[in-house]
């Protein structure tokens, strides 16, 4: 099992431009070990805004660095951002963090251990000099291939044909609900972890569980950005443990890639039932991202 070179260009790509790397304004610096950093553009405070429209200005302000729609949530600040995916570390810093960081992060010796404690710790102690603090770090995966299957064409990568897995045997009925199902559902609003709501990333298609005519589980995908969009998945307590969250990510799965999307799913580095239904549904891991709130909860203009 393996991520295809295709999906990993993809999606390599698409981090870049999350850390404003791949543009022409020489922002980015890349350090002696091979770690990029990025100078982060200015935001103004949000003010007025909403979570979702200021998302979506800062969102726009840092698509003019490379001219590709970076993945922004509502309640990260920008003011950092860390990604290790494969062994390559991208940085984005704001001006206040960037020598800093370059200092920091170009002198070390092994990149990949970028979200190691003793890391994290040293840049919680200078986020919080600036009123931000590490909101999270994530463990992001992507589908890999099964070495047979049904060959699916994916044309947001290449001509070359991903391998998705064998059709998956469903042990329970399932409703496939499109965007417009999912905008406003009040059946759905117990299922957060998998349809979100949010104004800045929209949910886009989901697959159900149903049991008696009842929603017992279902995973939903988001559109973060234009390739990337993000599984999500939440199964009624009584029904855990069965398998249920695979067999519908892994649905979810095979019907993003025959529309052209690459999923991806995200889970916190220690939730290990997360992990194993990620890996049964057909994702390995590929990379770690540090996310950075403010301390206060309101957003600081820099």
């Amino acid at each position: 099992m393996r991520i295809s070179e295709e999906i990993l260009r993809a999606a390599q790509k698409q981090l870049d431009a999350d850390c404003g790397i791949g543009g022409k304004n020489g922002k980015t610096v890349t350090a002696g070990n091979g770690v990029m950093l990025h100078r982060a553009p200015r935001f103004p405070a949000q003010a007025y805004m909403t979570d979702a429209s200021y998302g979506e200005l800062v969102r726009e302000r840092l698509k003019e660095e490379t001219g590709i729609r970076p993945r922004v949530y509502e309640g990260t600040d920008l003011f950092f951002r860390g990604i290790v995916c494969m062994g390559r570390v991208r940085i984005l810093a704001a001006d206040e963090i960037f020598d800093w960081c370059v200092r920091e992060y170009g002198s070390l010796k092994n990149p990949e251990w970028l979200c190691s404690f003793d890391s994290l710790r040293r840049l919680d102690d200078m986020l919080r000099r600036y009123g931000r603090r590490i909101r999270d770090v994530r463990l992001n995966f992507l589908p890999c291939e099964t070495g047979g299957g049904e060959a699916v064409p994916f044309p947001v990568c290449a001509s070359v044909p991903v391998h998705v897995s064998v059709p998956i045997r469903t042990p329970f009925p399932v409703r496939w609900l499109e965007a417009g199902e999912l905008a406003g559902s009040r059946e759905l609003s117990a299922f957060r972890h998998a349809v979100c709501a949010s104004g800045l990333t929209p949910d886009e298609l989901a697959v159900a569980a149903v049991k008696e005519g009842r929603i017992v589980g279902i995973a939903g995908a988001a559109s973060d950005c234009d390739t990337l969009w993000q599984i999500g998945v939440d199964v009624d307590a009584g029904q855990r443990g069965r398998g249920a969250a695979a067999v519908l990510v892994g649905l979810l799965k095979n019907e993003l890639l025959r529309r052209g999307r690459i999923p991806f799913y995200a889970t916190s580095q220690s939730h290990i039932v997360s992990m194993d239904a990620a890996v049964s549904a057909g994702f390995l891991p590929a990379w770690s991202e540090i996310y950075v709130s403010a301390s206060d909860g309101k957003q600081r203009k820099y």
